[in-house]
């Protein structure tokens, strides 16, 4: 009997999806097994944002709050008490560890199958929350979207995001800008539709029926996002065994394209695959027999989880995303309670949404542009934490135009992690292990909803208890309600600027990563173009580049010696 060390490892062993000739065969067209239109690689991106578009309402959470909180307590006067808030942080914990655990079964049996999977329990979620609205029990609520629903966005995000990669090799930013960018969609028509079915009053309309209220909305919303989410997984497949675009493999990992050399025993591009794949060019893509041989530079999934980098891009990924998952999640609120604009909150929730949806596809795109992820990562902490510093200012200054411009721009580089970071993902360890690393890192973004999101509850409601009179129904002093979010804004601009730090100490440089270390060497961190060695722990040393070249062929030899023994 395995233990439960066992049981992990052999879970997180190398991956590969395993396809009969004829599932290949039937994979050649858009409908597999339909022989009507061709499959082009392409279709995936349309694919990619129809299942994100309805992972997106997740971020529509907000608008549920004081509905669901009126329909099980009663009325608050538009107030909301904080507790269905912490729906959307259970949700976002489950998110997270459903992507991290079902990241592995995902490239074994592939994203059509995620996708399904994903769309059934985030549908069954919809209707058991509607249940617990109807009950008005708010643990049922817990259960239905937290649990169920949490779980069903987790796998469904990721499921489009491994296939893209896989496909789009070379274009990597793209492939994850439009992986994601969906979800910013979603936050953006999530809201009008929410608030079309619910209404104003939150319960339906006794004389006209025009509204029906937060039980039957779920339901009617949940039925449309499965029905969506179902088609575009018809589209989701990996690409055929020993696929290539100009060179690049699914184990090729950032720098090591030129460098790498893979015995071929037969390569093949044909007009027929090239149609299928929407190519013009026969010499760019190309199907080649796959050996046992393993690339120089190609890491295992084991490794790649344990590695320094990984470990390092997941606590960056946390300081670069709570400000924009905690603002986002609140935002209803502020602009209700703190600029005294409640009609302002639906718009506010889709104006944030299309920021979101801006930085998850140009910021991706911008990184194919440079040829490099890791500084976008340090301008989008050091921009936050500028961005953070200005909100209170904002708030008790009454400058609604500033904190629109400052939440919005929060918003923007807050899609733009989610944007680069498959794309980064596959740079540093290969497209093929990005289905399980991308769940992995999905827990850090869970890990700053759950604990961020408590704290931050924790503390706004500390603050509100204490100068809110709930029996006048205003603020003491008056002065106080401008104030209630200032300890949460300076705890989480800790933790961006320790982002900032994290992000400028991941190794992206192939070089940086590869070439031993020398003795008494602890660390080490590029100048520019210069690689700058630490000696124990205080002690820098430049590295000349004549000396950093002959090291880098030296070591390059004896990985062919190596190779050819």
């Amino acid at each position: 009997m395995p233990n439960l060390k066992e049981l992990v490892i052999n879970h997180y062993r190398e991956v590969k999806q395993k396809r009969s000739p004829e599932q290949l065969e039937n994979e050649k067209w858009l409908i597999p097994g339909v022989k009507f239109i061709p499959f082009n690689r392409w279709f995936l991106l349309v694919a990619a944002v129809m299942i994100q578009i309805c992972c997106g309402s997740l971020y529509a959470w907000s608008g549920y709050n004081v509905p669901i909180e009126n329909a099980i307590y009663g009325g608050n006067g538009g107030v909301s008490r904080a507790i269905a808030v912490n729906t959307f942080y259970i949700a976002v914990a489950i998110f997270g560890s459903a992507a991290a655990i079902l990241g592995p079964w995902l490239e074994r049996n592939g994203p059509f199958r995620g996708a399904m999977l994903g769309a059934s329990l985030f549908f069954f979620g919809n209707l058991v929350t509607a249940l617990g609205v109807y009950v008005k029990q708010i643990s049922v609520v817990y259960i239905g979207y937290g649990l169920f629903g949490g779980a069903g966005l987790g796998v469904a995000y990721i499921s489009p995001v491994s296939p893209l990669q896989k496909w789009f090799p070379e274009l990597r930013g793209l492939a994850a800008g439009f992986a994601v960018c969906g979800f910013g969609a979603g936050s953006i028509i999530g809201p009008y539709t929410q608030n079309a079915l619910i209404g104003n009053n939150y319960s339906k309309d006794p004389v006209n029926g025009a509204y029906l209220g937060v039980p039957l909305s779920f339901v009617i919303l949940g039925s449309c996002y499965f029905i969506i989410m179902s088609i575009g997984a018809v589209v989701l497949r990996m690409p055929p065994p020993g696929y290539s675009v100009k060179g690049i493999t699914i184990d090729t990992v950032k720098g090591a394209e030129i460098i790498e050399t893979t015995t071929v025993e037969q390569e093949k591009t044909t007009t027929e695959f090239l149609v299928v794949e929407g190519q013009t060019k026969t010499e760019d893509v190309a199907i080649r027999v796959e050996d046992d041989k393993k690339p120089q530079f190609s890491m295992t999934l084991m490794e790649s989880l344990l590695s320094t980098e990984m470990k390092l891009m997941y606590l960056m990924f946390i300081g670069s995303q709570i400000t924009g998952l905690l603002i986002i999640s609140s935002i209803q609120n502020i602009v209700a309670t703190q600029f005294d604009r409640p009609d302002q909150k639906v718009p506010m929730n889709s104006v944030l949404g299309v920021s979101n949806l801006l930085g998850r596809l140009i910021l991706p795109l911008t990184s194919d542009l440079l040829g490099t992820r890791k500084p976008l990562f340090i301008l989008s902490c050091v921009a936050q934490a500028v961005l953070l510093g200005l909100l209170p200012t904002t708030i008790w200054n009454q400058s609604y135009n500033l904190f629109l411009f400052c939440a919005n721009m929060i918003a923007f580089f807050y899609g733009g992690g989610f944007g680069i970071i498959p794309a980064f993902l596959a740079d540093q360890f290969g497209s093929k292990n990005i289905g399980p690393t991308h769940g992995v890192i999905l827990t850090a973004w869970a890990l700053a909803g759950v604990a961020g999101g408590l704290t931050f509850t924790a503390v706004y409601d500390k603050n509100y208890q204490a100068t809110y009179n709930t029996t006048a129904k205003a603020w003491v002093p008056p002065e106080a309600k401008y104030h209630v979010y200032d300890t949460n804004f300076r705890w989480i601009l800790g933790f961006v600027l320790a982002g900032v730090i994290l992000a400028s100490m991941v190794p992206s440089n192939l070089r940086d990563r590869r070439l031993p270390k020398k003795e008494g060497e602890s660390f080490r961190f590029r100048l520019g173009s210069r690689l700058v060695r630490v000696y124990g722990w205080v002690r820098p040393v430049i590295v000349p580049k004549p000396e950093e070249d002959a090291e880098w062929n030296e070591y390059l030899a004896s990985l062919n010696v190596a190779e050819n023994r």
